[in-house]
């Protein structure tokens, strides 16, 4: 059974999204809307919405921001989890692994360790914002 994208990047809302949001589906499933930021925006007729550096040309600030959908148990190691797997499906991390440790023998050139290299410094980056945002929320 595949597994559905839980993730949504690049999400807009005229106001600040809440970092934790209850689905109340009576299951314990919740959003956690991350890596949150007020960009400036040109607004159309239509209600679209196209982000903008030129603050002269913008009409408007919405906040930007990505949304995970977590089942229960709500915890900063589910939510890692979670998050970690929709980035990182375990397919392209166990590949990214695979090829780390056959550069590491003299099979395949160094160049390979770099990917694996990077998907470790940004899974410390995801835990340490997991953690954060946890902590802020009460939430162990």
């Amino acid at each position: 059974m595949e597994k559905k994208n839980l993730l949504s990047i690049g999400l807009l809302s005229k106001r600040h999204p809440d970092t934790f949001f209850d689905l109340k589906n009576g299951q314990g499933t919740f959003m956690y809307n991350h890596n949150i930021k007020e960009v400036l925006v040109i607004e159309d007729l239509d209600g679209g919405a196209t982000i903008t550096e030129d603050a002269e040309e913008s009409t408007a600030r919405m906040f930007q921001y990505d949304s995970l959908r977590c089942e229960f148990p709500k915890n900063s190691d589910n939510i890692f989890a979670t998050l970690l797997e929709a980035n990182y499906p375990p397919q392209k991390e166990s590949q990214l692994w695979n090829e780390y440790k056959s550069a590491e023998l003299g099979l395949l050139d160094e160049s390979f360790k770099e990917p694996y290299e990077a998907f470790l410094a940004d899974r410390l980056l995801i835990k340490a914002m997991v953690e954060l945002d946890c902590e802020a929320q009460n939430i162990l």
